[in-house]
């Protein structure tokens, strides 16, 4: 008898998702296994070690299918963060978001966190576990056969490649021009880590990142960057709302506390971050981001990918016994 693989992939329904199912990626190795939901805009539901939960959960995909209140790992798309306003141009068209499906807002009426919040649509193009780890890929078609298409009228299709590997979660978002305009590079991540069993205050925070965007009160860039420094120290009674230019491509920040830490790596083509450590919620946020807050305000430079061409870009999760 041959020995059992030390990965696998599994699928079993989501609790408290009206029966929408999560594939499961786990390492028997590691201890460590991630949970992804196509059906619900292939939103990470969960990230454990040894059983034990690392992603905010907040709260829960019920919240985030109503009213796209964000949890775990959620793929913001196809722009990230707000929007100042409702009327934006890029790629050489006037779009406005205003009335669209798909649009939702913050406290102060703004468009928030994309369009495709718990989306539909999603396939699941493979998944497998071999001797060398566990794979997922999926696809979403952007057209004009969706419902927020007006909101962002650049064709393209959303491809993800989730794999694990030892202690190494990576994914990586590819966004392909299906139509004959160049698209739009906004997209970004949200993930939220938790030290389970450790007081928020114990929590401690490697954040290298050092140009900041300086936010207005409405959260939005003034277009001014500034020097900025945290380095090492335990989260305390910090507020952390801030985001970040300039990110270079091998740059990780990590939370830590009770003998676990949890680190993300930001690979090429996020060269924007945000730090999200709310008062409310006992969360860090480690954001990878192709592009700023309000991104097609022209204060920043914006990413467009051609027809016949792609924009790949790739981050990678750590959870690491210390």
């Amino acid at each position: 008898m041959s020995a059992p693989l030390k990965y696998s992939v599994s699928t079993a329904p989501v609790p408290g998702s009206g029966g929408l199912g999560a594939v499961t990626l786990t390492c028997a190795t590691t201890g460590l296994a991630a949970s992804f939901v196509p059906e619900a805009g292939m939103v990470g539901c969960s990230l454990t070690l040894d059983g034990v939960q690392l992603l905010g959960m907040r709260q829960g995909m019920q919240a985030y299918l109503d009213a796209a209140k964000t949890f775990g790992i959620p793929l913001l798309a196809p722009w990230a963060n707000r929007l100042a306003g409702d009327v934006y141009r890029a790629a050489g068209q006037d779009v406005t978001v205003k009335g669209v499906h798909g649009v939702h807002r913050d406290a102060n009426g703004l468009a928030l966190h994309g369009l495709l919040s718990g989306a539909r649509g999603w396939q699941v193009l493979s998944s497998a576990a071999s001797d060398d780890g566990a794979m997922l890929q999926a696809l979403l078609h952007f057209d004009h056969d969706r419902d927020e298409y007006d909101a962002f009228p650049f064709p393209h299709d959303i491809g993800l490649t989730v794999a694990l590997r030892g202690e190494e979660l990576s994914i990586t978002t590819t966004i392909t021009p299906t139509g004959t305009v160049q698209v739009p590079i906004a997209f970004g991540w949200h993930p939220y880590f938790v030290i389970p069993g450790v007081p928020r205050s114990d929590w401690e925070v490697d954040l290298p990142l050092t140009r900041r965007i300086v936010l207005d009160a409405r959260n939005i860039p003034t277009g001014e960057v500034q020097d900025w420094a945290w380095g090492v120290a335990p989260l305390g009674d910090s507020i952390i709302d801030d985001l970040f230019a300039e990110v270079p491509a091998g740059t990780v920040v990590s939370v830590a506390g009770g003998g676990v830490r949890v680190s993300l790596e930001y690979g090429h083509n996020y060269p924007y971050a945000v730090i999200f450590a709310p008062a409310e919620d006992d969360v860090v946020a480690i954001e990878p981001m192709t592009a700023p807050t309000d991104p097609f305000s022209g204060h920043f430079p914006l990413a467009t990918v051609a027809p016949g061409d792609s924009y790949s870009a790739t981050y990678a999760i750590r959870v690491e016994r210390v």
